[in-house]
């Protein structure tokens, strides 16, 4: 495999290291691990509304499930299950959305369409008519999946999907292309959400709020649910909004920004997550944020949040899947768990979900190889890093993984040769420096994003030779 330098990250067509950047941007953090827990920090902002909380009731056991880009992973009675295309009929492993359906099915989008899941088997819905990639998903009480994605909202019904295109969304100045995700309330209003406004569908026709129609103001949204009343919450970059008796209320927080996630928990309290500043708490009067530097949320990066009937929140992140029962913070791992991918895309619990299973201890493993120029050369004395997140093109500690949630840093020798040694189970990202101030990291076969590295269980793994290339 290639080490590839490429300061513009081009596509390329083999496994490669490519470049990162020529200096940090900002001051590093130190990894969660080594840090000490602090209080959660709290704010207390004037409501435009005030909304009456949606609690809900206890449901009995359920399940969890939490999909990736390599499979499902499922919690219930009997343990963790990983369901994948070699050991089920899942069609393939790159999940992308999820929902939980009226009649207790789960319903999945992948890259090439949707499944039913009754948590034993899947069954194939025939393909979209689009060649989007699946933002969000939702089903009806007759049995019809809502799929939201580029450029629309595509609807499964009686064996056929029909599309209704963004234009219906919105207009003027606020149409866009971009639709983040799709909610149904139990009364068959469905629910649409754009990066500028939010859409409603009854009796065959759009209802559409957006700047000067419903919001005073502009709006960036990204996410989008539905409280135990069927009133949608939409999450946007100043704070989320409630369509409550025929108009909005409007929650503002100051410090609250880049909204991937949101979730109504038991006792009616909105969860929004965000790509950079972990998970906020909005109780109907003060804001309060969970991160990496005040509880124990591994990754700042929650991309999925869903809440369980027994008072329970379960947060999805990019290292690990975290839940929180209004005390106490417990994590998953592939390293001390049955979960399938550290990555989580998006979390589907029913009822209470399930009785939560004790902490492993597994074994660590090791990562080997040599890197050597493109000339033949052995890279000698270069720092090598292996971490657990994707790496843009920029970063912002002193080095790519040292601002992550974990990191392991070595040298290579004269040979070019490095070991890492105690590597958990799971995905790690390679790094290797190739000049003062320059890195490059393994890449995936494009060339874009970063190539994981999969250790196994007490795994000694040896990548073999790395190359650098310009």
């Amino acid at each position: 495999m290639n080490l590839k330098y490429n300061a513009n990250f081009l596509a390329i067509l083999v496994l490669t290291l490519t470049s990162l950047a020529c200096q940090a941007l900002t001051g590093t953090q130190e990894p969660a691990s080594t840090s000490e827990p602090q209080q959660a920090v709290s704010t207390v902002i004037p409501t435009q509304v005030s909304v009456e909380p949606a609690t809900v009731d206890s449901q009995g056991a359920g399940i969890l499930c939490a999909g990736s880009g390599t499979g499902l992973s499922c919690l219930n009675e009997n343990g963790w299950q990983v369901y994948t295309d070699e050991n089920s009929n899942l069609p393939n492993n790159y999940l992308y959305a999820g929902a939980v359906c009226p009649d207790g099915q789960l319903a999945i989008a992948h890259i090439s369409g949707v499944v039913l899941f009754d948590g034993t088997t899947f069954k194939q819905i025939p393909e979209m008519d689009t060649s989007s990639s699946p933002e969000g998903i939702a089903c009806d009480a007759n049995g019809g999946i809502w799929v939201a994605h580029f450029q629309g909202v595509s609807h499964y019904a009686d064996g056929q999907w029909a599309t209704h295109g963004s234009e219906n969304f919105a207009s003027g100045e606020s149409a866009n292309e971009l639709v983040y995700d799709v909610e149904v309330a139990p009364d068959g209003k469905v629910w649409v959400v754009t990066s500028r406004s939010v859409a409603s569908f009854e009796n065959n026709a759009w209802t559409v709020f957006q700047e000067g129609q419903g919001f005073d103001g502009s709006r960036f949204f990204n996410a989008l649910t539905l409280d135990a009343n069927g009133r949608p919450w939409a999450a946007h970059s100043g704070g989320v909004d409630v369509f409550e008796n025929g108009e909005w209320a409007s929650f503002e927080s100051t410090d609250y920004n880049s909204p991937e996630s949101i979730a109504i928990d038991s006792k009616g309290q909105a969860w929004l997550g965000t790509i950079s500043a972990g998970a906020y708490l909005f109780d109907g009067n003060t804001w309060t944020q969970y991160d990496r530097g005040s509880e124990n949320l591994l990754s700042n990066y929650v991309a999925s949040i869903s809440a369980d009937s027994g008072g329970r929140v379960w947060l999805g992140t990019t290292y690990g899947l975290s839940v929180f029962d209004g005390a106490n913070w417990q994590t998953f791992l592939m390293s001390n768990s049955g979960l399938g991918d550290n990555d989580v895309e998006f979390i589907l619990v029913t009822n209470d979900g399930p009785v939560l299973p004790a902490l492993e201890e597994k074994p660590t493993g090791s990562l080997t190889g040599t890197i050597e120029k493109a000339d033949g050369s052995p890279l000698a004395d270069a720092r090598v890093e292996i971490c657990v997140e994707t790496i843009g093109s920029t970063f912002t500690g002193d080095t790519p993984c040292s601002d992550q949630p974990f990191f392991l840093s070595t040298k290579t020798d004269t040979n070019g040769v490095f070991l890492i040694e105690n590597v958990p189970t799971g995905y790690h990202v390679i790094v290797a420096e190739t000049g003062p101030d320059n890195w490059a990291q393994l890449t995936d076969e494009f060339g874009i994003t970063s190539e994981r590295t999969l250790i196994q269980v007490g795994e000694q793994y040896d990548i073999e030779t790395l190359t650098v290339e310009e």
